[in-house]
């Protein structure tokens, strides 16, 4: 214990600092005392003598406690030594002061009596030391022996993980037993030095308490671990041979059960399955219970069978983790092997069982209810469930046809009809099947395949009730009862049957003629006909939710916070048919769509000019009047438009003459083509209206050219006079 070294180097380094302090200065006050003889001052000596004997009684004193542990005893004899020689060397100043003869005889018998005392009490206190010291040795031979026990023993009661071997469980628990006879030996030892620290602690020497509790607490402590430790390893082994003898009586109980079900299932297996559907339903119960019975078994076997081990791992060249293996079991046990084995090939046999029952079961309930088949209900049944899955009839041949030879073989229909889900069995398929190919060629096309799915009209396949088909009047008075029903008004909307065919709806006292039209109820509205949920979504109030026209005003609210702004209007863009009168009329002067005085010509112009003046920079290259091969012309037009639309103050005054564009004009393919021509039309003079507050913004054109619109002169000019070309 390196605790004990520290405590006592440290309690033996306090006593020399003590103790060599008074040595030194005891051997400083004889020299003084010879000092003192020698000069001849006795009347001084004798005070210092007498004045040494008061303290040395002190420190000799019986009612001091001096037990303690080994080192502190040993420390105390020390300290006694050295009282005592420093007696011896003070009894040569005594003779000296007796010597003297100048001292009154009561004072020298004081003297002499006190020297007595001290010598007795010197005796007494070496006395009462050895016994200290054979106490102390006593104690310390009884806590080394536990320290050097109680490792030992508790690196034995480390854990360790139990075999699994009734022999080895055996050989720990007696190795165990001798261990805790061990323990019962050393228990003298503990009680031993119980009560040699209480003695010690009854008179103990300061200096000592503490490493006297030390020792007693650490190995109290210690001891009470161990014991409690060496009990519970001790209740381990027992319930581990507990449980070992019980798995080996189970293991046997399970070999002898599993032989007896694999005898019996091997009888059975022996025996043909009957055609009865009863007998086979029986049979199937008692096996299930049969297997029931094997399937809880199998928490005993893999409880039996099952192995932990904690592999050691490798990794770069180490190994970490553990060697051991935890419930290991005999790898070579014939008995545990044999029992994984035939629980393995008892359940096999268990399911193979089962299975077979199951599908006899399911192979005469095919049958039976195959007796009572009718195609047409099974075609109805199909017809109405891919209505509910919003499926196609089409669309299952095309899935299964995935080689798109347009014919499906029997095992493409059963098995793709299987996996559809569709609530049939394989007896009732092939069936379906036989009665698809009608050429006996093993294959069905799409269009036998989708004629056979079509319920036949004359016959009317919808089904009423099992007995009869219902008309198609009455599946209309039916589709028109549940429609209504789902009125929520105050007062239900009404549906009145006049005649077959002819009903009266609501308030309205016209009659609706109503028929039937794949398979969909559909009333005459106009000169069309409807379905019946558009005709009541649209005279039924309850149904008009969200389309009233106070609903359809609040849908154009603005929330809170919202603000509208305003955007230049653009027109759409033109049809073909407008597009092209448009070029013909601004590519020929000649035309009379092209005249200024014709209507159109004036409405494109002016149309033109206001996508022109408000429009952004790109509507000069959208517009499909710019460009065209008539612009000369039209730059004049366009210049008359744009100042008659500015000016909105002044009227429009056509008769005025118009003032001559001072911007130069841009020859183009329509130019040269009127100056080759022979005929001319005169150019109509036009007033302009000048009008300072709007300008025209300027528009970059294509090919990087800046055009410009025409703008207002200031002034007002003459007008040009008419000239020919």
């Amino acid at each position: 214990m390196d605790d004990d070294d520290d405590l006592h180097s440290n309690g033996y380094g306090d006593y020399q600092f003590l103790v060599w302090p008074n040595v030194d200065t005891s051997y400083s006050q004889n020299k003084l005392d010879e000092a003192l003889l020698t000069s001849g001052r006795v009347s001084d000596a004798l005070n210092s003598l007498q004045e040494w004997l008061s303290k040395a009684e002190t420190t000799l004193s019986e009612d001091l406690p001096i037990l303690g542990d080994y080192d502190t005893v040993n420390l105390l004899i020390e300290q006694h030594k050295s009282v005592q020689q420093e007696l011896i060397a003070r009894e040569q100043t005594l003779e000296a002061v007796k010597s003297a003869g100048n001292i009154p005889d009561q004072h020298l018998d004081e003297l002499i009596a006190l020297w007595n005392k001290i010598n007795i009490l010197s005796e007494n206190r070496e006395t009462r030391l050895k016994e200290a010291l054979t106490l102390a040795e006593e104690f310390q031979e009884v806590v080394q022996v536990m320290r050097e026990f109680l490792p030992t023993a508790e690196s034995e009661l480390k854990f360790r993980p139990l075999p699994d071997d009734e022999f080895a469980i055996i050989h720990l628990i007696e190795r165990h037993e001798k261990f805790q006879e061990q323990l019962r030996n050393h228990q003298d030892a503990v009680d031993k030095i119980k009560t040699l620290a209480e003695e010690i602690l009854l008179n103990c020497h300061p200096n000592a308490i503490r490493f006297v509790k030390y020792y007693l607490t650490i190995t109290q402590t210690r001891w009470d671990q161990l014991v409690q430790r060496a009990r519970s390893r001790a209740q381990r082994l027992q319930e581990a041979l507990k449980s070992i003898q019980g798995n080996a009586a189970l293991l046997e109980e399970l070999l002898a059960w599993l032989t007896d079900a694999q005898v019996l299932l091997a009888t059975k297996e022996k025996d043909p399955i009957p055609h009865d559907l009863n007998v086979v339903e029986t049979l199937l119960k008692e096996h299930l219970e049969l297997h029931e019975e094997v399937t809880s078994k199998n928490a005993d076997v893999d409880r039996l069978t099952k192995i932990v081990t904690c592999e050691s791992k490798l990794s770069q060249g180490r190994h970490y983790g553990s060697n051991w293996k935890l419930n290991e079991m005999d790898g070579h046990n014939p008995r545990v092997i044999t029992l994984q084995n035939k629980w393995r090939t008892v359940w096999r046999m268990s399911v193979d069982r089962k299975k077979k029952l199951q599908d006899a079961l399911d192979t005469l309930l095919e049958l039976e209810s195959f007796k009572n088949f009718n195609f047409d209900l099974w075609r109805q049944r199909y017809l109405n469930w891919i209505q509910e899955k919003k499926f196609r009839i089409t669309d299952f041949f095309r899935r299964q046809d995935k080689d798109c030879d347009g014919a499906l073989t029997r095992k493409e229909f059963v098995d793709g009809m299987l996996q559809s889900k569709f609530p049939t069995n394989k007896t009732e398929l092939n069936a379906v099947f036989d009665l698809f190919d009608t050429n006996r060629t093993g294959r069905i096309d799409y269009r036998n395949f989708t004629d056979a799915m079509k319920p036949d009209r004359h016959k009317t396949s919808r089904m009423k009730t099992g007995k009869r088909q219902a008309t198609d009047s009455e599946m209309i008075h039916d589709e028109i009862e549940r429609q209504i029903s789902t009125c929520q008004c105050r007062h239900q909307f009404k549906a009145e049957r006049i005649d077959e065919g002819q009903y009266r709806f609501g308030e309205n006292l016209k009659l609706k003629l109503v028929r039937f039209l794949n398979s969909c109820v559909m009333v005459r509205v106009g000169g069309g006909w409807v379905t019946l949920e558009q005709f009541l979504e649209t005279n039924d109030p309850c149904r008009a939710k969200g389309r009233t026209t106070t609903e359809l005003r609040e849908s154009f609210v603005l929330a809170e916070g919202v603000a509208q702004s305003r955007t230049a209007f653009r027109s759409k863009t033109p049809d073909p048919l407008s597009k092209k009168r448009l070029s013909e009329g601004y590519a020929s002067s000649n035309s009379s769509a092209g005249s200024y005085s014709s209507p159109l010509r004036r409405s494109k112009v002016g149309h033109s000019m206001i996508n022109l003046s408000v429009g952004s920079p790109s509507t000069l290259y959208d517009h499909p009047d710019f460009g065209s091969t008539g612009s000369l012309s039209r730059s004049k037009r366009l210049s008359s438009s744009s100042n008659s639309l500015s000016s909105t103050k002044s009227p429009r005054n056509p008769k005025t003459p118009v003032t001559s564009n001072t911007r130069p004009k841009t020859p183009t393919a329509n130019s040269k083509s009127s100056q080759g021509s022979g005929t001319s039309t005169p150019v109509r003079p036009r007033s302009v209206t000048p009008n300072p507050t709007r300008s025209v913004t300027p528009n970059p054109i294509r090919m990087g050219a800046q055009r410009r619109l025409p703008t207002t002169p200031k002034t007002p000019t003459r007008p040009k006079t008419p000239t020919t070309r």
